[in-house]
């Protein structure tokens, strides 16, 4: 684990690598090449997305002067993937942008629990313009929110954050819009949400955090099943950024999200470096806090 000190920022990279879906659970060797950061923000929480013979990453982009995250993404341009846009902005922070399409309109699903809310973006101008569709619900603090099907049936998994009662991993039943916390599953790690759900050798599989001394240290994966409504995962593999290989040397403090496509895969990768704009902006943001 690397120093802590006030110095020293948490920042993250986007890494992808072409290999299909699962390929990470079996293949730690095949290299994953780093996006470059922009100057004004670090990313994070990569989504891989297929549109009209395009490739796209969507990720958090934190913007270090608005000390909170965004929503941007990065084009494949037939040899990697360089630069980023940033095309969401709110007055809160956001990341996580679930990517899907569904009756031909693409909507993004981003952890806004900052705005106390769980709500849709729909793209108006792919990629570059969005708005707000529709608000599902207010008032809860929801994090890190992957739907999924299971047995052809609606679900979503989330990251429950009670203002009493600490965080509980929630099962929402999409179709039925009923809620089931999944105590059951309470551990050390947490289990917090990593990624889309993926069929990988006739199973679904869900990526996870490990967060048992730190936040996102790693990621671990299990196979899912409902049966007679009761929810159950048993672990499949553990990983983390040491246990890879990537196209830099980077100080590596942890991994919290993986996703992928029939063609590419995706992680982020901590770090924490001296990022004197970052500690800068922080600094700022705290102190015009504590004045007002």
């Amino acid at each position: 684990m690397l120093e802590r000190t006030p110095l020293f920022a948490e920042s993250w990279n986007v890494a992808w690598r072409k290999k299909p879906t699962g390929s990470l659970l079996t293949d730690f060797n095949t290299t994953f090449n780093v996006i470059d950061n922009d100057r004004n923000y670090w990313a994070a929480d990569p989504f891989l997305f297929d549109y009209n013979n395009d490739i796209y990453i969507f990720a958090e982009l934190y913007d270090y002067k608005l000390c909170r995250g965004c929503i941007g993404y990065t084009k494949w341009n037939g040899k990697s993937f360089d630069g980023w846009t940033k095309v969401i902005t709110e007055e809160f922070h956001l990341s996580y942008p679930f990517i899907f399409e569904y009756d031909g309109e693409i909507y993004i699903l981003p952890e806004s629990g900052a705005d106390n809310s769980l709500f849709l973006y729909k793209a108006i101008e792919f990629p570059s313009k969005w708005k707000k569709e529709r608000i599902i619900k207010q008032d809860i603090i929801f994090a890190d929110t992957t739907p999924f099907i299971y047995d052809k049936h609606k679900y979503a998994l989330t990251y429950d954050v009670k203002e009493q009662g600490g965080f509980h991993i929630t099962l929402l039943d999409i179709e039925n819009d009923t809620e089931k916390s999944l105590d059951y599953l309470k551990n050390q790690e947490l289990r917090r949400p990593a990624g889309r759900f993926f069929e990988y050798n006739n199973s679904l599989v869900r990526p996870a955090q490990i967060c048992i001394n730190d936040y996102g240290e790693g990621l671990v994966f299990y196979n899912v099943t409902i049966d007679n409504n009761q929810y159950t995962e048993t672990e499949v593999e553990r990983i983390t950024p040491n246990n890879l290989s990537f196209s830099k040397k980077m100080p590596l403090d942890g991994m919290h999200t993986y996703n992928s496509s029939d063609e590419f895969e995706v992680i982020d990768i901590k770090t924490r470096r001296l990022n004197l704009k970052n500690l800068f902006y922080r600094f700022m943001s705290k102190l015009q806090r504590k004045t007002k």
